[in-house]
């Protein structure tokens, strides 16, 4: 359901201006940080955030805006907990892994401390590659199609294993 998501805001963004070259981290993107509410991502960015609450609007939250095509931020319990891009976002991490990067990439740029899990949504070796830069809690997370090409990138807090809405 989150894959479709971020698909879909890929695939609905309207040509714009090139995003900034920022990189995205364990603890943001840009200005934006990790445990930032809504209004302060807003203003961080300059753009009006736009979606619907996944749960309760108190509870869990998917945004994207306009001036990031490709970019959805969620919210958990009004903060936000992860940083999500997709195809057409133009954004990397370390070591400039971005969307449409092969798994060994990914493995060359974060190395051995990264966890290989079955994607629940694609058939093998289409895999989920998690890195944490704090056990458990902070860190990144690389979702793989059958190609072994990452098509979304996850940051943020352990909210970066969620699969479907914020559980």
């Amino acid at each position: 359901m989150i894959r479709a998501a971020i698909l879909l805001v890929a695939l609905a963004s309207p040509a714009a201006a090139a995003p900034p070259k920022w990189q995205l981290t364990d603890t943001g993107l840009g200005p934006v940080r990790i445990g930032m509410t809504q209004a302060q991502v807003a203003k961080a960015l300059g753009s009006k955030l736009t979606g619907e609450a996944i749960e309760d609007e108190k509870v869990c939250v998917e945004k994207s805006a306009k001036s990031l095509p490709a970019v959805l931020f969620m919210f958990l319990e009004r903060r936000l907990s992860r940083v999500s891009i997709a195809k057409g976002s133009g954004i990397t991490t370390r070591g400039g892994i971005g969307i449409g990067s092969n798994a060994a990439a990914v493995r060359k740029a974060f190395g051995r401390g990264l966890q290989a899990e079955t994607n629940e949504y694609e058939d093998k070796p289409a895999e989920y590659l998690t890195y944490w830069t704090v056990p458990g809690k902070r860190g990144y997370r690389f979702e793989t199609s059958t190609d072994r090409k990452v098509y979304v990138i996850h940051a943020g807090t352990s909210s970066i294993n969620y699969i479907e809405g914020c559980a």
